[in-house]
């Protein structure tokens, strides 16, 4: 029944990758949208529907997205961590005060006992 099916996956056209891995003409693995991001591609197909990720369109049947799309996506992440890091520094800057000093107690929970007078 399924004789007629084609097994390989026909690579995309150039500048643009799946979500999953494929097989290029000459052998090696291309990685895909999902390799590319660092998760799964189950992950990446939920990013998907709620919007998230890289911006992804479909040819054919399969979904596919720029290589650019993917690196400014990437590049936007970077950017936002730099500045949340930087924006926490300055906030752990101006929070900052200097150290209290120490203060010793004066009384003793429990008094030393009195020497017994001499007789």
């Amino acid at each position: 029944m399924n004789q007629n099916r084609k097994l390989t996956v026909q690579p995309p056209p150039d500048g643009i990758v799946w979500i999953e891995d494929y097989q290029a003409p000459d052998g090696s693995v291309v990685p895909g949208i999902a390799s590319r991001l660092g998760i799964s591609p189950s992950t990446y197909r939920k990013w998907r529907m709620r919007g998230e990720g890289p911006l992804a369109f479909v040819i054919g049947k399969k979904v596919a997205a720029r290589i650019e799309s993917i690196e400014a996506y990437l590049a936007g992440l970077e950017e936002a961590a730099v500045e949340a890091a930087q924006a926490a520094a300055s906030a752990a800057e101006y929070d900052m005060r200097p150290a209290e000093p120490r203060q010793f107690r004066t009384q003793r929970k429990h008094p030393a006992p009195e020497p017994a007078a001499a007789a």
